[in-house]
């Protein structure tokens, strides 16, 4: 396995890694007809424009196994949230997918660690990521010392759900104590 910066030609494969996850993932959470006509072909334009839209080559990370597929990615930048207290916080961790055969093998922990790295070394003091309540991602943020701090309504597909806000107060501190840089 590898992990790298996206490139543009990763859209498709990008796009089918977020479908797939998403009905795994969200299947009971969300309404089945719902993830059943997600689309990998209108994910992957979404997915053209944001990496064509990308800053840095660091905003979309992708996990690809020894066929050189993509079967995981990460993406985050600065904080889209407008209301407090997630707010306060920086930068963002937009998405992190794993198809569900490399769940569980500590591949979302190395990419997570990858994207906090970059946006701590982007200048991000902290970090937010929401995460939609029922997700079993919820637990794994909080095993990597992120605290829930706020709650909100969404509609998914025509479906009322809550999602948690969970924040790294400290890029600095969480990479430290989980030896991804030293302490300085």
């Amino acid at each position: 396995m590898m992990i790298r910066a996206a490139k543009l030609s990763d859209a498709a494969d990008i796009a089918a890694v977020h479908v797939q996850s998403w009905q795994t993932t969200y299947s009971g959470l969300l309404d089945e007809a719902y993830l059943q006509q997600l689309s990998i072909v209108q994910r992957e334009q979404a997915w053209v424009e944001r990496l064509r839209e990308a800053k840095t080559e660091h905003d979309v990370i992708v996990l690809e196994n020894e066929q050189r597929r993509i079967v995981g990615f990460i993406s985050g930048g600065r904080n889209r949230e407008s209301s407090f207290p997630a707010a306060q916080y920086d930068g963002e961790v937009y998405a992190l997918y794993l198809l569900a055969h490399v769940q569980g093998q500590g591949w979302g922990r190395r990419l997570l660690d990858q994207m906090l790295q970059y946006l701590y070394q982007s200048g991000y003091i902290s970090a937010v990521v929401w995460v939609l309540n029922g997700n079993p991602a919820l637990q794994f943020y909080k095993h990597t010392g992120a605290i829930p701090v706020q709650e909100k309504t969404i509609r998914i597909g025509g479906k009322v759900c809550r999602e948690t806000a969970l924040v790294w107060e400290s890029l600095h501190d969480v990479l430290v104590e989980r030896g991804v840089i030293e302490r300085q």
